[in-house]
């Protein structure tokens, strides 16, 4: 039909509001379970270091004739090993007016930003803890240093498809690439070897298992599943099927399953003890003022921190997984 003659529509008013919610929705996965779950140490310098020993083989055979003198026993002496710190930083800058003017869903600019960046730098650090390839590099006048993350870290119980390979660690950082191997399926046949091997070298149980959406899926298909679904005999109450599983009792403990959104489309699967799991910050998560050079304020957020994998034998990861 022909809109009448002169009727006065919405599009000519001048005095509308506008129809803005106060709030502001941000559905980007921000959780770090891992970091989360590790103890938080000081570094006092770039390169954190630490050791680990390790007891001679029991023998069943140990014995001596009474009275007898003695020979002295070879001593072995600690392993000293370590990792560079790594400066994440962001920065963010507000000119005077964006950052008082009113606006919905935030009050001061500023504040609202750098709660946003520091929510991306632990993520940022997260992401380096899951790498399964990321070596340390120390820091130079003209490179900067880098925290090598888990896949170098895991020496001692690491599982490889066809030639992978994970170089020893027994001295200095982690600096050894990982050897690319033969991508193959995961399977709870793996997942059991990973959590035998941990209770072998460490004789400690791992406690949580880190995998992939695509790999948290799997496990929910492995055999041995007790119960996959509930009957329920009240009219009440619906019934639920159960198609996952998040708790995996192994011979060798019992396993929280966390899936990671930021392991999407990785090859890695982690079987880790948090016990022996430490973050080292020089001085934590760090704002400075940056100079004022006009009408606006900038800030410089940093966090100067390192991975530290204490017992290498109390972890196990399983590498060259198909996505």
């Amino acid at each position: 039909m022909t809109v009448p003659t002169n009727l006065y529509q919405k599009a000519t008013l001048k005095g509308n509001r506008e129809d803005l919610m106060d709030k502001i929705f941000n559905t980007s996965p921000n959780e770090t379970p891992i970091t989360s779950a590790m103890g938080r140490v000081t570094a006092i310098t770039d390169f954190h270091e630490w050791q680990t020993d390790s007891l001679a083989a029991a023998s069943a055979a140990n014995k001596m004739i009474d009275g007898d003198d003695v020979t002295l026993d070879a001593q072995v002496a600690t392993v000293r090993i370590g990792n560079h710190l790594q400066i994440f930083n962001g920065s963010v800058g507000v000119s005077r007016r964006a950052n008082i003017v009113k606006k919905a869903g935030r009050t001061m600019e500023m504040g609202y930003l750098k709660g946003k960046k520091m929510l991306e730098l632990k993520r940022n650090i997260e992401a380096m803890v899951l790498s399964p390839t990321q070596v340390a590099i120390a820091a130079t006048t003209s490179v900067a240093g880098q925290s090598g993350g888990l896949g170098v870290q895991c020496v001692s119980n690491p599982l490889h498809g066809g030639a992978g390979a994970t170089a020893a660690w027994t001295s200095g950082a982690p600096t050894a690439a990982v050897t690319g191997g033969t991508n193959r399926t995961f399977t709870k046949a793996l997942l059991d070897t990973a959590c035998q091997n941990i209770y072998t070298t460490s004789g400690q149980f791992a406690e949580m298992l880190v995998v992939s959406p695509a790999h948290k899926v799997l496990f929910s298909a492995f055999s041995g599943i007790a119960q996959n679904r509930f009957e329920v005999k009240t009219k009440q109450q619906q019934g639920t099927v159960v198609a996952g599983a998040d708790v995996y009792m192994s011979d060798f403990g019992s396993l929280s399953v966390v899936p990671h959104y930021l392991m999407s489309g990785g090859d890695t699967a982690y079987v880790l003890n948090t016990d022996y799991l430490d973050m080292a910050f020089l001085d934590g998560f760090k704002e400075t003022p940056l100079a004022k050079t006009g009408d606006s304020d900038k800030v410089l957020i940093t966090a100067d921190c390192a991975l530290s994998v204490r017992a290498p034998t109390a972890q196990s990861k399983i590498a060259n997984l198909t996505p």
